[in-house]
């Protein structure tokens, strides 16, 4: 039995890359995160794709603060994929994004033994937030982090870093003021429908999926730098 966490990028379709077009279209089965009150969006990026009566299998997610609901969903979303991987032999996990940054089927992988998987890597919501602005992500000895929002900002650390990139970023207002030396942007659907880039300090949270790049003012001969 082998599954495959297949990485969609961060919301348009054109990102998709070629290896994961070929197993959408190619693996008998799919399975995709269902969150009560969410839209698959990963079902909504791969649809497109997909031959008609591809089965589709939706998984239980839960992403709230409760350890004992988080730890039964996953063992009944691992239940429901060794049960479809005992019938096809193979099968794909939809992940928004890459298939390892902040991904959620990395939590079923403890509950998956003798499965063997496989991450088929996919672009990440930062590399098109960069695009987006024409920012570098990282040049000479400079490198970036990817951090996430969730908690208060602590900019502890992050001094040394060309760009900072905040996932699921929740105060937008203090994160301005945590990083009052870097100029940032605010992501709201990257990628999706609706899609806003804006000032950080000109934006207000607008759901889970905010990103915020955070950029340090360079010098010209760094900006040159290969």
């Amino acid at each position: 039995m082998k599954l495959y966490l297949i990485g969609l990028g961060p919301g348009d379709p054109e990102l998709l890359t070629l290896k994961a077009l070929r197993l959408l279209q190619r693996l008998p089965v799919l399975f995709y995160p269902q969150e009560e009150g969410r839209e698959p969006i990963a079902l909504g990026i791969a649809r497109p794709f997909l031959p008609e009566g591809k089965p589709l299998l939706p998984l239980p997610l839960f992403t709230g603060g409760d350890p004992v609901e988080a730890e039964r969903a996953r063992r009944e979303a691992a239940r429901r994929v060794r049960e479809a991987l005992a019938r096809y032999g193979e099968g794909g996990y939809l992940v928004l994004g890459d298939s390892l940054l902040y991904a959620s089927p990395v939590n079923l992988l403890p509950h998956l033994e003798g499965v063997e998987v496989e991450a088929v890597p996919g672009i990440s919501a930062h590399q098109l937030a960069a695009a987006r602005v024409l920012k570098p992500l990282a040049m000479g000895e400079e490198g970036f982090a990817v951090v996430t929002g969730l908690k208060p900002p602590d900019p502890t650390g992050l001094e040394r870093f060309r760009a900072v990139f905040v996932y699921k970023a929740k105060d937008l207002k203090a994160l301005e003021k945590a990083f009052p030396e870097r100029k940032g942007w605010a992501f709201l659907r990257l990628g999706m429908p609706g899609e806003k880039v804006l000032p950080l300090g000109e934006a207000r949270r607008e759901d889970y999926w905010t990103l915020v790049g955070l950029w340090r003012a360079a010098s010209p001969m760094q900006e040159g730098e290969g």
